[in-house]
C-alpha cells in the first residue's frame, strides 16, 4: 500500500493528496492546478516552491539546487516526492 501525503499550496489556498510515488508537479497537474514548470527533470528551477513549514521530500534529482538551498527549503516539484504533509509557497525560487 502506497502512503498518501496532503501538500498544501498556501499561496493558492488549495490542498492535494500526493502518493510517496508521484511527483508533487504530477499530482498538482492532475488536480487542475496550475503550476510553473519547463523542464519537468529538475535542472532548470522554473517548478521551484518553498516549504513554509518543516516538511521533508525526495528530491535526489534536484540538480539545480545547491545543498544550501535544499536545507533553506526550496523544492523542485518536478521532481520532489513527498514523505510527509507539505506547506508549499509555489513558484518561489532560490
Amino acid at each position: 500500500m502506497v502512503t498518501t501525503h496532503t501538500v498544501e499550496f498556501v499561496d493558492m489556498d488549495r490542498s492535494i493528496e500526493v502518493p510517496e510515488t508521484q511527483t508533487i508537479l504530477e499530482a498538482a497537474d492532475e488536480a487542475g492546478l496550475d503550476l510553473p514548470y519547463q523542464c519537468r527533470m529538475g535542472v532548470c528551477g522554473v517548478c521551484s516552491a518553498l516549504l513554509v513549514e518543516e516538511g521533508e521530500v525526495q528530491q535526489t534529482e534536484a540538480m539545480f539546487l545547491s545543498p544550501a538551498e535544499k536545507e533553506e527549503g526550496y523544492v523542485l516539484t518536478c521532481v520532489a516526492k513527498p514523505r510527509s504533509d507539505l506547506k508549499l509557497r509555489s513558484n518561489e525560487g532560490p
